[in-house]
């Protein structure tokens, strides 16, 4: 009576035990990488990190442009060094465990994740572009209202790209924010350069 669930049990454990020793090579690797991984962050990052604090990067940039960045320099080069090391590490898990065929997928994920990335990091230097510009011109508000109005037409135009729309709504809708700021711009040129010879022709008139 006992034969049958004892055959099913030296069964199920033989294949367990198979199973086992054919990943334990990977699991070895994968925790070479993972080691290997933490050694790089761990000295490559600290020496990175003191020679970026030697440069003063921050620093030289508030002292030159006096411009003070939202992010700091060095805390931008490490995160890029931390994610080279963490996708490097990534894609080798994908190719040892699941294989080449899942790599396509991820690199897809991956480049989509970094355009959505590089969009918001853009978002924050224009507005921190006119936010000094701002401060340093000290425009009015109505300039401040234009600057606003023209840095959210370039971000309408990145975040289009990142979308799912079809290719032809993508470039009517490029067509039409290119000719909307071209003509902002057209306009603000002439007012710019030109506002005071329309302010003296205004006066002249109502005289």
């Amino acid at each position: 009576m006992d034969q049958p669930g004892y055959g099913f049990l030296e069964e199920f454990f033989s294949m367990i035990s198979r199973e086992i020793l054919y990943l334990m090579p990977k699991l070895l690797i994968a925790i070479l990488m993972i080691v290997t991984a933490f050694i790089i962050l761990r000295f490559v990052g600290g020496g990175v990190r003191k020679l970026l604090s030697m440069a003063d990067v921050d620093g030289m940039i508030k002292r030159y442009s006096g411009i003070e960045l939202p992010i700091s320099f060095n805390n931008i080069i490490l995160s890029l060094l931390y994610i080279g090391v963490a996708l490097a590490l990534i894609y080798g898990f994908i190719n040892l465990f699941l294989g080449e065929a899942y790599i396509e997928m991820a690199t897809s994920v991956m480049i989509y994740g970094a355009r959505v990335i590089s969009v918001i990091v853009l978002a924050i230097l224009l507005f921190t572009a006119s936010s000094a510009v701002i401060e340093k011109i000290k425009v009015e508000s109505r300039m401040k209202g234009y600057l606003f109005f023209i840095v959210m037409l370039l971000l309408t135009a990145m975040l289009i790209d990142i979308t799912a729309l079809s290719e032809p709504v993508k470039q009517s809708l490029y067509t039409g924010l290119a000719i909307g700021i071209g003509a902002s711009l057209a306009v603000f040129s002439i007012w710019f350069f030109f506002h005071e010879y329309f302010d003296k022709m205004l006066e002249k008139r109502r005289r």
